[in-house]
């Protein structure tokens, strides 16, 4: 009988093949013990399919259709087998560097001193709480990181207990890529969740990969392009407008629109 794994490596894909390969190449190369493999896939091409499956993956879920980012990391979540996931979209490459620093997430997993732990952000928090000497929690609310509060959470590479989400819920289907990771950031502002995130980043897009969540929504054309500073602040307003209103029950966000339709 084939030993169940500790840690299930989770990738979400959409019809991006030559991505997926060059994420999978580079865990192979972390050499993770004790681990497998599992990507799900969100209804891609069958031309796709058959390519992903000369890969050599241990677990390959697939689906019928397109049914948005949200669904295809829930079916993922379903299909792991390890106590801990370490989730990872097609388009990111992790950094060797992880495997030395897996004991250390899992044992502030454990402890409850965090309940998931990132490899990465698009930017740099003003305050953090130490926690090790390559870790740090990124506090609840501080004003130092005011315009990056509702940031606590991201899609991007992180490892977490598969029981995390049975604590604070699943992802919110029917939902657009972009609908579906700011609600659940929100969801995860509104608890009591402890993030961590490396204070060395871990994980790196791949160079040349396009995102799909590009193609949600129409171009608009602004006659008047307003300053990043006022756009960011704008943002902040907003994202914590959604976070003193949401309803953990109901779900879903007031100002945002989901560009999937629903079912």
């Amino acid at each position: 009988m084939k030993q169940k794994p500790r840690i299930s490596i989770l990738i979400t894909h959409y019809n991006r093949p030559d991505d997926l390969l060059k994420c999978i190449n580079a865990i192979r190369q972390i050499n993770i013990e004790d681990s497998e493999i599992v990507v799900s896939d969100d209804g891609s091409d069958l031309e796709t399919i058959t390519e992903i499956e000369t890969f050599g993956i241990d677990k390959l879920i697939k689906s019928k259709e397109n049914k948005g980012l949200a669904a295809n990391i829930n079916k993922g979540i379903a299909a792991c087998e390890g106590d801990y996931i370490l989730y990872c979209q097609e388009d990111f490459m992790l950094n060797p560097k992880i495997n030395l620093l897996l004991p250390e997430c899992i044992t502030l997993l454990e402890s409850n001193c965090a309940d998931l732990v990132r490899f990465t952000s698009n930017f740099k928090f003003n305050k953090l709480i130490k926690l090790t000497n390559s870790m740090s929690l990124i506090p609840k609310f501080s004003f130092k990181n005011f315009t990056q509060n509702y940031y606590q959470y991201s899609d991007h590479p992180f490892i977490t207990k598969k029981s995390f989400y049975n604590t604070y819920g699943f992802y919110l289907e029917n939902t657009s890529g972009r609908y579906g990771e700011t609600e659940y950031g929100i969801r995860i502002c509104n608890s009591n969740a402890k993030i961590a995130i490396t204070n060395e980043t871990l994980a790196s897009t791949i160079e040349g990969s396009q995102s799909i969540l590009i193609h949600e929504f129409k171009p608009k054309t602004i006659k008047i392009t307003p300053s990043k500073s006022l756009l960011k602040l704008a943002r902040a307003f907003r994202l914590y407008f959604e976070w003193v209103f949401y309803n953990k029950t109901k779900r879903g966000l007031i100002s945002y629109k989901n560009a999937r339709k629903q079912t």
